[in-house]
């Protein structure tokens, strides 16, 4: 409608053009040649699209926009064959109707006729009560949007939740289960995410967690319960306080915000590396049934699941391939109970493991599809424990101490195709025992396969190998072990877009790095609902 009444309005303009022209009996050729550059047989000869085309006309005439207009948006007015429009020249009546024509040709065109006007009346008469309950309808809907506008959450902020039931079961061959704590178990997890922005690009993600799922380590017989026998899911593992036993705690708390290509993450609470971006490179890296993977690199990647750690960190995407991530975690922020102890920069008191922290650096590089990915990651660790996860004496070579190691992981994956990946592996650990000249060196590795979409879309297949982090040397001794190895499968049925049922085992051998110590299986069987 905006082009039909600015072409409406071009008849009084080019009026009172003709109302200023010379008037002419009569037409020479000059004349005719104009008249048929303006009419619709005669545009061929001196057809333009752009005002530039005309070669005597400038940007600095008084006229230049409204004749860009005409000849631009409209076409209704060309010019000589010549390629000019000769300006200065008199209007004649005979040149005024042809372009008052012409341009009443393009209203035409613009406007609806009569016919499609009686056309558009018959049929709102005919929908007539259609278009009643659509606008009742309209009306309904904008009622209720007010009403969970009022009475919605929040405004800024989204829930997110995960229940995970868990049926799993441990035996050991040796005999090493203490059973009268149930090798059998059956429990659940409850995740409730609750996700802020106030820019539409930052996340202030707050966390709530509730689980009953008592860890591996907790059904061996004690001195068989390594640390990295634990479900993915579990809880802290730490000796007496296996869950929550159902009671909600905070379990996260961090606010991320974007400065140009970096993400920063700073928060009090539950902040592990991976919450500023620094997760391996496998396609085992996200949420998933293998226990191969969380073991490389243990020095590097926490797995500490305490909610007592808090930490800041950032995630420089450099270019389309490479990123960085770099970041400080303090792993017993909430201890503020004495002087010097706590807090986020606290001094560690000889043997008590308080204020342990990690310093976290990696580099990764992904192809432009991401079939192709690799990460090489350093940790710098002081406290009480060498590793997060692995034999005892991975835990601590030398028993109840403070330590110092510099931790390297090196991770791969390769999506081979769409239908299988394979990802890969090694992190090795330099243990120092502070105050003292021990040292010990922590090695593992893993490498895996991932079927996606087996069978059908949304279903996976994955088997990986590996050896949990063990003492392969050290200065004394008695704190090496023979390592414990390790397979693992699983296949995840994805029942609906919320729901889904895995089933899998993992085993292994030398619990605890012993050669006693026998071999470890356990199958479990969980069911995940997300809401």
């Amino acid at each position: 409608m905006k082009r039909l009444f600015s072409a409406l309005l071009l008849a009084p303009a080019l009026a009172g053009v003709a109302a200023s022209a010379a008037s002419a009996n009569g037409l020479n050729n000059d004349q005719l040649q104009k008249i048929d550059a303006v009419t619709p047989n005669g545009i061929t000869a001196g057809q333009i699209t752009s005002i530039g085309e005309l070669s005597d006309v400038k940007p600095t005439d008084w006229a230049y926009q409204a004749l860009q207009s005409l000849v631009e948006r409209y076409g209704c007015i060309v010019g000589y064959p010549d390629r000019t429009y000769r300006g200065s020249r008199a209007l004649t009546r005979y040149e005024f109707a042809a372009g008052l024509n012409a341009c009443l040709d393009k209203v035409i065109e613009f406007a609806a006729s009569k016919e499609d006007l009686d056309t558009l009346k018959r049929l709102t008469e005919e929908f007539q009560a259609e278009l009643a309950t659509l606008r009742g309808r309209v009306d309904s809907l904008e009622a209720r949007v007010k009403e969970l506008e009022a009475t919605r959450f929040s405004t800024t902020t989204k829930l997110q939740g995960e229940v995970i039931f868990s049926l799993d079961a441990v035996a050991n061959s040796a005999g090493n289960e203490r059973n009268q704590d149930g090798a059998v178990s059956f429990g659940n997890r409850v995740t409730l995410n609750l996700n802020t922005s106030f820019t539409g690009k930052d996340l202030l993600l707050t966390r709530l967690r509730a689980r009953n799922i008592e860890t591996i380590q907790q059904r061996l017989s004690p001195g068989f319960n390594p640390s990295g026998s634990r479900l993915d899911y579990d809880g802290t593992g730490s000796p007496g306080v296996p869950n929550s036993a159902n009671t909600f705690f905070l379990d996260k708390l961090l606010y991320r915000f974007p400065v140009g290509d970096v993400s920063f993450t700073i928060g009090t609470a539950g902040v592990q590396p991976q919450d500023y971006g620094l997760s391996d490179a496998t396609f085992f890296s996200n949420p998933a049934n293998t226990k191969a993977f969380k073991f490389v690199g243990s020095g590097v990647y926490a797995d500490t699941r305490d909610p007592d750690t808090a930490g800041v960190g950032f995630n420089w995407k450099a270019s389309k391939n490479f990123s960085f991530q770099a970041g400080y975690i303090n792993r017993n922020s909430a201890d503020v109970s004495a002087v010097n102890s706590g807090g986020f920069f606290a001094f560690t008191p000889a043997g008590t493991g308080i204020n342990s922290w990690d310093i976290n650096a990696q580099v990764k590089f992904n192809t432009d599809n991401n079939k192709f990915r690799a990460a090489l990651a350093y940790a710098l660790r002081n406290g009480r424990y060498a590793t997060d996860l692995g034999t005892t004496n991975a835990f601590q070579p030398f028993g109840a101490t403070n330590y110092n190691s510099n931790n390297l992981a090196l991770t791969l994956g390769w999506a081979i195709s769409d239908a299988v990946t394979l990802s890969a592996g090694y992190g090795i650990g330099f243990v120092n025992e502070q105050g003292t000249n021990q040292n010990a060196t922590v090695q593992n590795y893993a490498i895996g396969l991932t079927f996606p979409n087996l069978f059908a879309d949304g279903n996976e297949f994955g088997v990986a190998a590996g050896q949990q982090p063990w003492v392969s040397s050290a200065s004394t001794r008695s704190a090496e072990d023979t390592g414990s190895f390790g397979v693992e499968t699983y296949y995840k049925f994805q029942v609906t877009d919320n729901i889904s049922i895995t089933p899998g085992i993992y085993v292994f051998n030398n619990t605890n790095g012993q050669q006693d110590g026998g071999t470890t299986y356990v199958p479990f069987l969980k069911t995940v609902f997300r809401f």
